[in-house]
């Protein structure tokens, strides 16, 4: 059956398989310890906190990919709806070394951001249909920054819209 739940878990798969291994971007853990990691796809609609289960987390979020479910608006005179979802995006760059060994916050992160984003428009729309039964909106596409970043994080998001088709109706024969 396709419901908007069935869609959000088809796109966080979609994004597993087709988007996250193919970067590899700088994160840093709660030690302060860096490392390179391909984005999460957070599967839970937000950001939890890290102290959720009483005990901080070792692993950092960054970078990451979460979907979140926006708004479901009925088309009218045809038995589909649109599905509004926004894709929120999160990397950390805190910037370069210099040749003296100082680091330097060039405000390069904003490259990694619209990389990941722009990337991720490119795969839904080569592919255009999700688990055989969701397809993207073609001329709908929307994407920005957030406009205040906290350095050396850098957020952005972007805005789908997907086809739902209701189920058939099953009607008693009966009643006409």
């Amino acid at each position: 059956m396709s419901t908007i739940v069935t869609l959000h878990d088809g796109i966080c798969n979609f994004l597993e398989k087709e988007v996250a291994p193919k970067f590899t971007l700088k994160a840093i853990d709660i030690n302060g310890n860096k490392s390179f990691k391909n984005p999460q796809i957070i599967r839970s609609g937000f950001l939890l906190p890290k102290s959720i289960d009483g005990e901080e987390s070792e692993d950092e979020e960054f970078p990451f990919i979460l979907p979140r479910l926006r708004r479901t608006e009925n088309v009218k005179n045809e038995r589909q709806a649109i599905q509004t979802v926004d894709l929120l995006f999160g990397v950390y760059d805190p910037g370069v070394y210099d040749e003296y060994g100082k680091l330097v916050d060039d405000g390069s992160g904003y490259r990694d951001l619209w990389n990941l984003i722009e990337s991720t428009r490119q795969a839904i729309y080569v592919t255009m249909t999700i688990d055989k039964k969701f397809r993207v909106v073609e001329d709908y596409f929307e994407a920005d920054m957030n406009p205040e970043q906290i350095y050396p994080y850098w957020e952005g998001w972007c805005r789908t819209r997907w086809h739902i088709v209701y189920p058939r109706p099953q009607l008693e024969e009966h009643l006409f």
